[in-house]
């Protein structure tokens, strides 16, 4: 059977692809390597803030509905991705009309994730309740004093994600 022009096309394409990519992957010195670290740290320091910001709001979610099925597992997962996130705007030393957002983070929201993480490591679901809402709480005061009150968080009632948040049964 005689191959026709799309599929033709597409092999040279492939092949093409892979030639390409095996050549930029492949270098001969140490710089070549720390200039593509480079690179992509320098890549990751131009993200926008609301970027990171709607990751946070994300996860903020993913972990309510985590912590309120009590699969502490996945809650910790996702307020591991939270402090992360946090971290990393608290380390650019982002600024924002004046106002450093980097530093509000670091004294509103990290010491929060803080407290949410011990209800976590408790298996303690009304205290994990309890510290999602300061948290929530903290997170619309960090925005008001940011001057981005317009934007309130509030504690979901609807869980708008195709995922299953409850635990695993023991057998």
């Amino acid at each position: 059977m005689k191959p026709n022009n799309t599929t033709l096309f597409s092999s040279i394409l492939f092949v093409t692809l892979f030639t390409f990519l095996g050549i930029s992957c492949s270098s001969d010195s140490d710089s070549d390597s720390n200039g593509a670290v480079e690179n992509y740290q320098s890549a990751i320091e131009e993200i926008p803030l609301i970027y990171h910001m709607s990751f946070i709001s994300r996860y903020a979610k993913k972990l309510y509905f985590a912590g309120e099925a009590e699969n502490w597992e996945l809650a910790d997962i996702y307020s591991h991705e939270i402090e992360e996130i946090s971290a990393e705007i608290v380390s650019r030393g982002e600024m924002h009309d004046g106002i450093n957002i980097s530093e509000l983070m670091e004294v509103m929201l990290l010491p929060q994730i803080e407290q949410l993480e011990e209800a976590i490591d408790s298996g303690d679901r009304e205290m994990f309740i309890d510290r999602y809402n300061v948290m929530i709480q903290s997170c619309n005061s960090c925005h008001e004093a940011s001057d981005y009150g317009a934007v309130k968080v509030t504690v979901p009632d609807i869980n708008p994600y195709a995922q299953d948040f409850s635990a695993e049964k023991d057998s």
